[in-house]
């Protein structure tokens, strides 16, 4: 049957008539009325929908743009601050560099004066020894032993 048409049958033959013509206009009009307000009602809440969904998008665009600012700061903070870490160490680096360089040359002037003093001890001891060696040839193999241990004691008790 169709949906917009309402078949009656008399005894003589089948009439058709419209949907409209079998309701009293009454019932009609109140429809019609009802289908309005509802479909107003419906336009209302998508209206306050799209309004809601405006300002919850202002609210995300405005805690964006916070975000981005909080963000930007955060960035130029982190930056100043790693600047500044890295100044410090390389200050603290370059000062640890001066101290060990104030420490290598106090050792090597150190070792260069316990050198210089060896250097001497050794000069002496040449001479001597050349002296006893000298006194040796002059002298009697007897007077080279006694000299050679007499070196030899000065020489151990100095150590």
């Amino acid at each position: 049957m169709d949906k917009d048409k309402v078949t009656q049958t008399g005894p003589d033959e089948a009439k058709k008539t419209d949907r409209i013509h079998a309701k009293p206009l009454p019932d009609i009009l109140d429809e019609m009325d009802a289908n309005i307000r509802a479909a107003a009602q419906a336009a209302k809440r998508a209206e306050e929908a799209a309004k809601s969904a405006k300002a919850a998008a202002a609210a995300a665009t405005a805690a964006s743009k916070e975000a981005q600012g909080a963000a930007e700061k955060a960035a130029e903070e982190a930056t100043r601050q790693s600047r500044e870490a890295l100044a410090e160490a390389a200050r603290k680096a370059r000062e640890a560099a001066e101290e060990a360089k104030r420490a290598a040359d106090e050792a090597a002037g150190e070792a260069t004066k316990r050198a210089r003093e060896i250097a001497e001890e050794v000069k002496d001891l040449a001479l001597e020894l050349a002296l006893v060696i000298r006194n040796a040839k002059i002298h009697s193999s007897e007077t080279f032993v006694n000299e050679v241990d007499a070196f030899r004691d000065k020489w151990s008790k100095s150590k």
